[in-house]
């Protein structure tokens, strides 16, 4: 099984909007050297939008290393030209040869007023869409509209069944977004198996499954990066932070909740010990090909020690189960 390392790029008061995306190169950069097969960014729009433009941050995440792939979870393509998506992750492959993902979604990474100013009047349906990026992306001979390039491996996520069908109508790898649920879903990722139709992209069915996790070795920080959520669904929190921006480490250990939601499987909280017989559930329901790991923590070297202790608890975890993890530090065997 392989892990990516997955950054929201979320906007802290300890490193504000142009930290938030520097550290996400650094992040790349450290995922990389702890041997994780991906490194994939967010779309986000508005005063709360660390990555606006994903595109971006993935051509500077794969400036700054070597070999880790590189991309996105995921475009929102209901406000763009399929041609333009195409054309730009054409490029990204052009210049990373072998190294770019491009992972679409339906959105709508806004609130409400920012998403209508995105949305376009007489755009095609989400589903028209995506079969048109696919025929742009696979066209050969006089139909092709792009340079010869290699493709970027291509991702559908979802967080339901209708994600689910239109990535086995296409024959495309899905990735589901467990952290959206509090229950697990493997009904979700059952169908899509069964509906798989082989593709361009795959002759074979490839799941991955995003989790948010907060584990810590100290139980009392991993308290502390679990009341992030309830800290952003906190009506009465009383904070003076800017619109859009999370609170430091500081201020975060100081918050305590009035009243806390429960974990369930949005949120795998506590020490690694605990997290992993989470994961031992999570991996025995779905079954999946692939761990996508994000994390929200106010300061990059607490985001690094999460992916850190989720690679290692992970390789300790498959390991005594006769399972293999893709986990390679760089210096070691290659990926």
């Amino acid at each position: 099984m392989k892990l990516t390392a997955f950054d929201q790029v979320m906007i802290y008061d300890g490193s504000g909007p142009a930290g938030a995306a520097r550290e996400a190169v650094e992040l790349a950069v450290a995922a990389e050297r702890l041997g994780y097969h991906r490194f994939w960014v967010a779309e986000h729009h508005g005063v709360s939008g660390g990555c606006g433009s994903p595109e971006v941050l993935v051509a500077a995440a794969a400036s700054a290393t070597g070999r880790i792939r590189v991309g996105t979870a995921s475009v929102l393509l209901p406000y763009y030209a399929p041609l333009k998506v195409a054309t730009t992750f054409n490029l990204l492959e052009r210049l990373f040869p072998g190294r770019i993902d491009l992972g679409v979604g339906r959105g709508p990474g806004a609130v409400p007023a920012v998403s209508r100013r995105l949305a376009r009047e007489g755009e095609a349906p989400y589903e028209e869409k995506l079969a048109e990026l696919l025929r742009i992306l696979t066209s050969e001979g006089p139909e092709r509209s792009l340079p010869e390039s290699g493709r970027p491996d291509f991702w559908l996520t979802g967080s339901g069944t209708g994600g689910a069908l239109a990535a086995a109508r296409h024959g495309l790898p899905f990735c589901f977004a467990q952290f959206v649920h509090g229950e697990l879903r493997p009904e979700v990722v059952e169908r899509y198996r069964e509906e798989f139709r082989p593709g361009p992209f795959g002759s074979e069915p490839r799941v991955g499954v995003c989790v948010r996790t907060a584990v810590a070795e100290d139980p009392r920080d991993a308290r502390a990066l679990r009341s992030l959520v309830d800290w952003i669904a906190d009506p009465g929190r009383g904070s003076a932070l800017p619109a859009g921006v999370l609170p430091s480490w500081r201020e975060l250990r100081e918050y305590r909740p009035a009243v806390a939601s429960p974990d369930g499987f949005a949120v795998l909280a506590g020490v690694p010990e605990e997290v992993g017989g989470k994961v031992s559930e999570l991996v025995d329901a779905y079954r999946p090909d692939e761990l996508v790991v994000t994390t929200a923590c106010p300061e990059l070297a607490l985001r690094v020690r999460v992916f850190e202790l989720v690679g290692q608890m992970m390789k300790r975890q498959l390991a005594s189960e006769g399972g293999l993890v893709s986990l390679d530090p760089v210096g070691t065997a290659g990926i």
